[in-house]
């Protein structure tokens, strides 16, 4: 090794040392000065207006190039009193209150600006007044230009000389049309204040009714159980039903939308014995439609998806399965198959952790224990069993088999709720039901048929 070499060289764990040393002064560091500073909190940052919702009476949105809106709050909601008289979106405008009321100023870019042209607001792109209860003078709020970044908007209020920022996305709040701030609900009805529907249309014509207990079926043009699901569906579907757009505010001849005569109706009742009736008329576009309130100027124009629903008549609503079945409500059966009466009850109990425990027993002719997983898989199979055919003229019930069934199960319910029924006949290979509230007979699946007598005769 030469001499230069020898100067040059470091030992070998010299690197290590010295970074060793550097992470300790640097931990030092961290430590002494930087935990010991104080966190300074981030000025809060100031509100633009001093609001009470709650004090709020009424809104003035203008924006270029659209038309003034003005909306007013009584007792008994939002209404819109221009460009015209109308029910108000009563959610949209308290959006727009919350949203002036927790708006806040990002940044103050100008103390007093030689010019507000340079921020839009010589000419403000929208305008917002806000009438309080006890104000002599409206809350103003005047929105120019977006920053150039995007982020914000320029914003003053006029008593006020300095300019401000303020989220961009709060604007789109301020600029809504007219048609966006209204009631756009046709109907203006609560599912569950619907008691009835009477329905007519090319594929015919038939009325619902729902009794105390919340249950629909079919009274008119015979009486036979109606699908829960289904009709609660389509009432659900009106009670949604919206408009895309207003085709005529006053309409003085309604044979132009189709609606005189209309192609359907629907009346609804209500609770009470007030009912609304619905007419809808012709298609102006695809997928849409003219609809009209009986009694009402207005013409409006909403989605194909309610026309959809009552186009396929009363067979999607009628109730497919034999019977509809909640097991956990069902607190006993009786059972008549092969010329004996079997009468079964069930049980209920805590286990050690407190949980419900029930269990079935044979209460009569005899007293016996039951396998319970037999009993709730005969329900499920009652509950599975589809309807293969609805015979709603029916022959006299011998033609059937059904003057002396293979099997009668009666379904004794908790809370009150009655009794239902059904029965099996077989006629010629073939099998037919009846059910409780209902006119038609029905025929069956054969192999599900017979699992279904199976199942209940083993018990």
């Amino acid at each position: 090794m030469d001499l230069v070499e020898a100067t040059v060289k470091r030992p070998p764990f010299l690197a290590t040392w010295v970074a060793m040393a550097v992470l300790a002064a640097l931990g030092a560091y961290i430590y002494f000065v930087e935990s010991k500073r104080e966190d300074k909190p981030e000025k809060a940052k100031e509100k633009v207006f001093a609001l009470d919702k709650a004090k709020v009476l009424g809104l003035d949105l203008s924006a270029a190039g659209q038309e003034e809106v003005q909306l007013v709050r009584d007792k008994d909601g939002w209404r819109m009193t221009a460009p015209m008289a109308a029910a108000a979106d009563a959610a949209e405008a308290d959006a727009i209150v919350s949203s002036l009321e927790t708006l806040e100023m990002d940044e103050v870019v100008a103390e007093s600006p030689s010019d507000l042209a340079e921020y839009g607001l010589a000419a403000p792109r929208s305008t917002v007044r806000v009438r309080l209860q006890g104000a002599t003078e409206p809350l103003v709020l005047l929105v120019g230009d977006t920053t150039p970044d995007g982020s914000a908007v320029y914003a003053r209020v006029p008593k006020a000389p300095r300019v401000f920022t303020v989220p961009a996305y709060v604007v789109g709040s301020f600029t809504k049309k007219p048609f966006d701030l209204r009631d756009r609900s046709v109907l203006h009805v609560q599912r569950d204040a619907v008691t009835a529907l009477d329905i007519k249309g090319p594929e015919g014509a038939y009325a619902l009714a729902k009794d105390e207990k919340g249950e629909w079926s079919f009274v008119r043009p015979l009486r036979t159980r109606a699908g829960r699901w289904s009709v609660d569906a389509l009432v659900g579907t009106l009670e949604n039903l919206r408009m895309e757009a207003v085709a005529a505010e006053a309409a003085t001849d309604l044979r132009k939308f189709g609606l005189a005569p209309p192609a359907r109706t629907v009346t609804i009742g209500l609770a009470g014995g007030a009912t609304l009736t619905l007419e809808v008329g012709n298609s102006p576009s695809e997928g849409r439609h003219h609809v009209h309130v009986a009694g009402s100027p207005l013409v409006a124009i909403v989605p194909a998806a309610l026309v959809g629903d009552l186009a396929k008549g009363m067979g999607e609503l009628r109730a497919k399965r034999l019977l509809e079945v909640s097991t956990y409500e069902v607190e006993g059966l009786d059972v008549e198959a092969g010329g004996t009466k079997r009468v079964h009850a069930r049980t209920s109990s805590k286990d050690e952790q407190g949980a419900d425990v029930h269990k079935w027993k044979r209460t009569a002719p005899d007293a016996k224990d039951l396998d319970t997983n037999k009993v709730q898989d005969a329900l499920f199979a009652v509950g599975g069993l589809e309807v293969l055919e609805f015979i709603d003229a029916p022959r006299p019930p011998e033609a059937y088999g059904l003057d002396a069934p293979v099997l009668r199960v009666t379904l004794r319910h908790a809370g009150g709720r009655p009794p239902a029924w059904f029965e099996v006949g077989a006629k010629d290979g073939a099998f037919y039901a009846r059910r409780e509230g209902d006119a038609a007979v029905m025929k069956l699946d054969p192999a599900k048929a017979a699992e279904l007598i199976k199942a209940f005769s083993e018990l």
